[in-house]
């Protein structure tokens, strides 16, 4: 994936809080839970590949925010 070292941190561990708040409008969307902050990734290609590595890598997939 083009760009994936710059987006590792979102399931490598080396920020906490990322997730993915899953929605009936697509792929969901990517939420850090401590900065109370989504990430809008432009590239949609990019956008799938970073929620497929989250899958890939365990980070939670939740359908609300708490």
């Amino acid at each position: 994936m083009d760009g994936s070292e710059s987006l590792d941190y979102l399931w490598n561990g080396t920020e906490d809080g990322w997730v993915v708040i899953t929605s009936d409008l697509g792929l969901g969307t990517i939420y850090n839970l401590h900065i109370r902050m989504a990430l809008l990734l432009e590239d949609e290609a990019e956008y799938e590949q970073a929620i497929q590595a989250m899958h890939e890598h365990g980070r939670p997939f939740l359908d609300t925010i708490p």
